[in-house]
């Protein structure tokens, strides 16, 4: 097999481990707190940390990223991350924290550059094929809970971090002899101008409404990973079935992940984003009222079906709007990732607060509300636009 060959199946390889040390963490939040004392609150900051680097540093490294190109910025973050999975098996705090922060940067930029990487590989702009990298990051999203509460049960809390940073410095050698893609002569000429995305954004309703909807993915998994795991403990589960809960929405997720791919451009639409994101919006209303553990688990779940087709069709959508509008992929990937990262922050932060005052019930509204309220707006705008043609594309702007 060529190196050209081992691209695509390293850089899945690379977003699974990259989401599997970032969810890690939850099935561990109880151990934490009593090891640390930590509250609710604190247990938000934690698992905000990550999204709030990535919040930070998604669009300076999409634009970073295509004045210096994916591959040597990618490995880099990559051997940066399997330094910051270490730092969070450091029996500290404040390391702790720090590791997860510098995760979080490391998180922002892999995922921006490798999903530019992997988008300039594709033989099309906005190539369906591209949202599998949805598919491999959010198996390794609900695995990794699985993965950090049986290691850590098996081998204590620092097991579950050792390994993930043995995985990302092996992923990181051995994306090192890959060659980048030649760049088509199209994209040679895209712009990575922020005021340039500004301008076109309105009118590019493939990027703005893969923003939109990532945002409200972020929001409803933010809030998942922190009330979840906290319920099911008061209900007497243990971490190791915790995580096992979480990783049973992998089969539905792989499911639905791997139809939308199949159908392609028939799903690969703005309007079947708009339904995904309210669906997944509606997903956590059985959480405001009172459930047993059966209840929450099914939740958790279910949820998980729109969560695929949001995070499967969003990236396609973007990088065709983009190649439409002469922008360059990673800035348009950056934006992607600011406003899923701003939903993963900004949720679990005031449903933390929330829960403190009145509770977990009302604590699942804090995205529910705002995300009904931005998918309805996004389905206000479909009247008039068409999602997506088969025409052939316009020539790039500017």
């Amino acid at each position: 097999m060529t190196h050209g060959r081992l691209l695509t199946p390293l850089l899945h390889a690379l977003f699974f481990v990259a989401a599997a040390t970032q969810s890690a963490v939850v099935p561990l939040l109880p151990r934490f707190n009593h090891a640390y004392g930590l509250s609710p609150s604190t247990d938000a900051v934690l698992l905000a940390a990550p999204g709030l680097a990535t919040l930070g540093i998604s669009m300076p490294a999409g634009a970073f990223a295509d004045r210096l190109g994916t591959r040597r910025v990618t490995i880099a973050a990559t051997a940066l991350m399997s330094a910051a999975a270490l730092a969070q098996a450091m029996p500290s705090y404040r390391v702790l924290i720090a590791g997860r922060l510098a995760f979080g940067l490391t998180f922002g930029i892999v995922w921006t550059t490798g999903v530019a990487w992997m988008a300039g590989s594709q033989s099309e702009s906005g190539s369906p094929a591209l949202g599998a990298v949805a598919t491999s990051a959010a198996v390794g999203m609900v695995a990794g809970p699985a993965i950090g509460g049986l290691l850590a049960d098996q081998f204590g809390l620092s097991a579950p971090f050792v390994a993930m940073a043995a995985f990302a410095a092996a992923l990181a050698l051995a994306l090192a002899p890959q060659h980048p893609p030649e760049r088509r002569p199209a994209e040679a000429r895209r712009s990575n101008s922020m005021r340039d995305l500004v301008r076109v954004l309105p009118r590019q309703p493939g990027v703005l409404t893969g923003a939109a909807v990532l945002a409200i993915g972020g929001a409803i998994g933010g809030i998942t990973q922190l009330l979840v795991p906290l319920e099911l403990q008061h209900a007497g589960f243990s971490a190791a079935a915790t995580g096992v809960a979480f990783s049973a929405a992998a089969g539905v997720y792989i499911v639905v992940s791997a139809l939308v791919v199949k159908l392609g451009r028939r799903a690969t639409t703005t309007r079947c984003a708009t339904l995904a994101g309210l669906v997944l919006a509606l997903s956590l209303l059985p959480g405001s009222f009172e459930t047993g553990a059966a209840a929450l688990v099914g939740m958790l779940v279910l949820s998980t079906a729109p969560r695929a087709v949001v995070s499967t069709v969003s990236y396609p959508l973007a990088t065709e709007s983009a190649a439409r509008a002469g922008l360059a992929d990673g800035l348009v990937i950056g934006l992607l990732n600011g406003t899923w990262a701003a939903g993963l922050v900004l949720a679990p932060l005031l449903a933390g607060s929330l829960d403190q005052v009145a509770g977990p019930r009302l604590a699942y509204l804090v995205a529910v509300v705002p995300g009904v309220c931005v998918a309805l707006w996004l389905a206000m705008r479909q009247p008039g636009i068409v999602a997506r043609t088969n025409a052939p594309q316009a020539a790039p702007a500017g």
